[in-house]
């Protein structure tokens, strides 16, 4: 229960919030003084009006506002505090893709700055993602629609805080953690607060009126109209205007029995042994591994499922399940070869050409200073032997020839130097199955 509270204290509890109401406060921070600070020079540096500190005196009954003890704990209400607007970014984008600021539409490219205020939209077969400062990234597949409603910086605790009301549609976020107390990061629907501090999950708000998040890594706290619940991982929840759902383990990673090695048909084909509990089913295309790219996506009730004029190339798919409940299961990735090679009657039959099968790893990584990357593939899980290990690339890809059929696990090392210091990021490690 404490994890919980700690969960969604930074959201509103027992209260739905609707699209347009404004993100709430994140509580009073805590702020420990030093040597030489008082409530006067913090005024100055760290609160939004100077004078703010004759409020900061009386809350913490501090008689003169100019003396204090280093050490001394002194509570801050998050409203005077100074916060500075931060920039996330386009990362990936592909199809209808529509960003909105101030009523203007704006073209989108990759690199381009994402702002408070700003509405993402993208329609049928269109997808984009934005990487935030912190390297967190929230994915909007199509049909779907998002407004950021705050991205701001807190100077005095160096707190993010980052809200995204997700008004139709559906979201995957992958949260980068963040073990600073004052910072927040919010998925909203109309019926539901979803609050992180880093993890992987979806968020969804349905057509029918409901709302749901799955947790693919990690905790999540969800707030609806009269309740609060913990989601743990592989486990998700439904939410209604009258409650939160207790949580339900998500459907298994469905196994391709067809596809998901070539495709030499003029029609890209799939086909899914069926997974217990599931109604449906979701496949997504992308150029690479780790699903930045996606450039197609489909639901069906079917277990074989098809895809049409697709050019050749190496491609991946992500198949997930989806229960009665509306729930997303867990994904399962594969990485096949789109070699078209259609003999019709009449026709020569095409020649062996013996070409390579290439295979795209892609990551972002955003911020400050100068990177070089390490790329490791491992057959085990626990990513203890590498069958691949490259390290000092300059640019955050990889492609790798020939893989032989198998399931494997790849993870990305970041190496910074900023600031005069040097920092390394290690990344989770991510499944991908190659021929079979």
């Amino acid at each position: 229960m404490k994890l919980l509270a700690l969960l969604l204290a930074l959201a509103i509890p027992g209260i739905a919030l609707a699209q347009q109401a404004p993100p709430p406060d994140p509580p009073d921070a805590r702020y420990v003084v030093k040597k030489g600070e008082n409530l006067y020079n913090l005024g100055q540096r760290y609160f939004a009006r100077p004078s703010d500190y004759e409020t900061v005196r009386r809350l913490n009954k501090i008689p003169d506002g100019r003396r204090l003890q280093p050490g001394r704990t002194v509570v801050v209400p998050y409203r005077v505090m100074k916060t500075n607007a931060i920039t996330a970014e386009l990362v990936a984008f592909s199809g209808a893709v529509r960003i909105e600021r101030g009523g203007q539409v704006v073209a989108p490219r990759v690199g381009l700055p994402i702002v408070e205020g700003m509405r993402l939209t993208t329609l049928a077969n269109g997808f984009l993602t934005v990487e935030l400062s912190d390297e967190s990234r929230i994915t909007l597949p199509s049909n779907s629609s998002a407004r950021v409603r705050q991205l701001r910086e807190a100077p005095m605790t160096g707190g993010l805080l980052r809200v995204f009301d997700l008004e139709s549609g559906r979201s995957s976020t992958s949260a980068t953690p963040n073990a600073n107390p004052n910072s927040r990061f919010l998925i909203r629907t109309p019926l539901s607060v979803s609050a992180v501090r880093g993890t992987e999950f979806r968020v969804a708000a349905l057509s029918d009126g409901q709302a749901t998040t799955e947790v693919l890594k990690g905790l999540v706290g969800v707030a609806g109209a009269k309740d609060e619940v913990a989601v743990p991982e592989t486990f998700g929840v439904s939410v209604t205007p009258a409650a939160v759902s207790a949580p339900t383990e998500l459907p298994a990673k469905p196994k391709l029995v067809r596809g998901g090695k070539a495709q030499e048909d003029t029609v890209v084909a799939f086909e899914i042994e069926p997974v217990p509990r599931a109604v449906a089913y979701r496949l997504q295309l992308a150029n690479d591994a780790g699903f930045l790219d996606i450039f197609n996506e489909t639901k069906t009730d079917k277990t074989l499922v098809a895809f049409e004029a697709i050019a050749d190339g190496t491609y991946f798919v992500r198949a997930t399940a989806i229960d009665a409940t509306g729930l997303e299961g867990l994904p399962a990735t594969y990485g096949f070869d789109r070699d078209l090679n259609v003999l019709a009657p009449g026709q020569v039959a095409p020649q062996t050409s013996g070409k390579l099968h290439k295979y795209l790893f892609k990551w972002t990584s955003t911020g400050q200073g100068v990177r070089t990357f390490r790329f490791q593939l491992f057959a085990d899980a626990e990513g203890r032997t590498a069958l691949v290990d490259q390290t000092g690339l300059e640019t955050p890809q990889l492609v790798l020839t020939d893989l032989p059929p198998g399931t494997y696990h790849w993870r990305v090392t970041a190496t910074r130097l900023a600031k005069g210091k040097i920092t390394e990021k290690v990344g989770g490690l991510q499944d991908i199955t190659v021929g079979q």
